[in-house]
């Protein structure tokens, strides 16, 4: 997979592929788009409050990119 990025309501949402394979996801501080994203994450991933970006785990990557395409409503890059 490669970087992407989608938009949530104008609102960048950055899609990086990590070594390890999993992916990192990182927007700046919106709060809808954290609405939006966080429960996408959640169970699939962990918070890096260092970060502040959520690392997801590479059995879910393709499962939480489809979920977040659909909230970007095809609104990527």
């Amino acid at each position: 997979m490669n970087d992407i990025i989608l938009r949530i309501g104008g609102t960048p949402v950055f899609v990086k592929d990590l070594p390890s394979g999993d992916v990192k996801i990182w927007h700046p501080y919106n709060e809808r788009v954290r609405q939006i994203v966080e429960p996408v994450c959640r169970g699939r991933g962990r918070w890096h409050p260092g970060y502040k970006n959520w690392v997801v785990f590479a059995p879910f990557k393709y499962l939480v990119l489809a979920d977040l395409r659909r909230a970007a409503g095809g609104d990527h890059a």
